[in-house]
């Protein structure tokens, strides 16, 4: 918005709709703070804050459109008229929800329904959903207490927690947190860092030139870590597994007994408890830590 010279006024727009045989809602935002929780009745409510040049942001209006069984809201800014805030409330009835930003964080709570947030810049924040699918250029995304997640990022921080079924994590140079999913993991990063723990289906971790952590706690579906220039640190508690590691040029560090063939690959394998699943670890450069 061009502001040199030019006064500011502020205003706040408030609607209602009816949304009865309504099951998706997509709502549109050009930039600002997106907040959306669940309404206490039936209806659809939402609130805008704006600021812009008098007269324009008058004349200015938040659009709202049905198709079938799909509503549609879009706040969309422009040269005088900037979009400071949308409050938005979601009937429990309504079974999908996306939401697309172009600048501004995305918050998301205490909604039963499946959940698309895309935002290019700006923090994403998701809990008591369904299944959730994120993706934030540059911004921070946390996703907790939900049945399923996939989470997309080139720069941030992802911590994904509480999954009642698989994660699936897409990144660049991201921090990247796991923590207690009862099904499968797949990560792959290129530069960031990846922690996981808590994990009882399988486990795909794949960085670059990141270090990646796995702790393993009682039931474990097995699976693969891979780094080519990281380190890798692998906690083992209660476990049942058929385990091997092996890096190229890097060391090995293990209670259990390690090959090595002058300066050459390192290779460490194990069985713990009735070695019901595998778990491969493999890095180039890196080193291997076992516990």
């Amino acid at each position: 918005m061009r502001t040199e010279g030019i006064d500011i006024d502020f205003r706040f727009l408030e609607d209602i709709q009816d949304v009865e045989g309504i099951r998706r809602i997509v709502i549109r935002v050009s930039e600002g703070n997106i907040i959306v929780t669940r309404s206490e009745d039936p209806r659809l409510r939402y609130f805008v804050e704006l600021q812009g040049v008098p007269g324009e942001i008058d004349t200015w209006s938040c659009r709202f459109r049905r198709a079938e069984s799909i509503a549609i809201i879009e706040a969309i800014g422009n040269d005088f008229v900037r979009i400071g805030k949308c409050n938005i409330f979601i009937p429990s009835h309504i079974s999908d929800i996306e939401v697309h930003s172009s600048r501004g964080s995305i918050e998301i709570h205490d909604i039963p329904a499946n959940v698309l947030a895309i935002t290019d810049r700006g923090d994403i924040s998701i809990s008591n959903a369904k299944f959730v699918e994120v993706s934030s250029v540059n911004g921070n995304i946390i996703v907790d207490n939900s049945e399923g997640c996939s989470a997309r990022s080139i720069n941030g921080t992802i911590r994904c927690s509480r999954i009642a079924g698989s994660v699936q994590v897409e990144t660049q140079s991201s921090f990247v947190l796991i923590d207690q999913v009862e099904k499968n993991v797949a990560a792959v990063c290129d530069q960031g860092k990846i922690i996981t723990r808590r994990v009882k289906g399988r486990v795909r971790l794949i960085s670059n030139k990141g270090d990646i952590e796995l702790e393993v706690s009682g039931a474990f579906g097995g699976g693969e870590v891979q780094t080519y220039s990281g380190d890798i640190s692998i906690q083992l508690e209660y476990s049942s597994i058929e385990f091997r590691a092996e890096t190229l040029s890097g060391r090995i560090e293990a209670s259990f007994p390690v090959s090595a063939s002058g300066i050459g690959p390192q290779r460490c394998t194990f069985r713990t408890g009735e070695g019901s699943r595998r778990l491969y670890v493999k890095s180039i450069l890196g080193d291997i830590e076992i516990s």
